[in-house]
């Protein structure tokens, strides 16, 4: 009896870690092992420290170490860079600046409720440089409010993504002129009410608690006997 009355709690568990695997570190502010001090021109870091979870590319090329830039930005160091100290937006410690051809990339399970994908950008270019797809597509986003020294823009999101495992990828056109772009606090926007999907794992939680409560409330009474 006793291993009847554990496996309704195994399974909530494992249905909910299994819905749960989404993006991570979309505010980029998980970076360890930073240079104190980088240079005006910005130092070499490793992506796997700079941009955890994330990869970052030069065209197709994926990169192994981007540049780390704290207070001048100078000349742009190199496609994809970290931008820390009054560079970084919203008063962040840390965001992520894109230059011709530079992009990163991070696949992961897209919200089960989300409607929209909304991020900050400080884009000294034109805003069509900037190219943000998601599963493929590419999102058209439009700006939302000003910020002190950004614009969040906000996408709509194809209903047919929610909970599926997408790739997401923020990219910065490469010609003369595209002016790069600085990205901070990526998110998704869930919808006002309970996606079909969620009411069922919501549903399906509650029934196999409550299962799992009768059979010990039984088996006490049992043992009461």
């Amino acid at each position: 009896m006793k291993r009847l009355t554990t496996m309704p709690v195994v399974l909530i568990a494992s249905v909910i870690l299994a819905y749960g695997q989404g993006f991570s570190n979309l505010n980029f502010e998980s970076a360890y092992d930073l240079p104190a001090n980088p240079d005006g021109e910005g130092e070499l870091v490793p992506v796997t420290s700079a941009l955890p979870d994330w990869t970052a590319y030069e065209g197709s090329l994926a990169l192994s170490e981007i540049y780390y830039v704290s207070n001048t930005l100078g000349n742009v160091s190199g496609t994809v860079e970290r931008e820390g100290g009054s560079l970084a937006l919203s008063g962040n410690n840390l965001s992520v600046g894109l230059y011709d051809g530079g992009s990163i990339s991070q696949t992961a399970m897209v919200p089960g409720n989300a409607e929209s994908l909304d991020f900050e950008a400080f884009l000294p270019g034109p805003a069509a440089n900037l190219v943000v797809t998601l599963g493929g597509q590419k999102l058209s986003y439009s700006a939302l409010y000003d910020g002190p020294n950004y614009i969040e823009y906000g996408a709509n999101i194809p209903s047919a993504m929610e909970g599926q495992t997408e790739a997401l990828i923020f990219s910065c056109n490469e010609g003369p002129g595209s002016g790069g772009a600085i990205l901070d606090n990526i998110q998704f926007s869930p919808s006002a009410t309970p996606e079909p999907g969620e009411m069922a794992l919501i549903g399906l939680g509650a029934v196999l608690f409550y299962m799992s409560k009768r059979r010990k409330q039984s088996g006490a009474g049992n043992e009461d006997g």
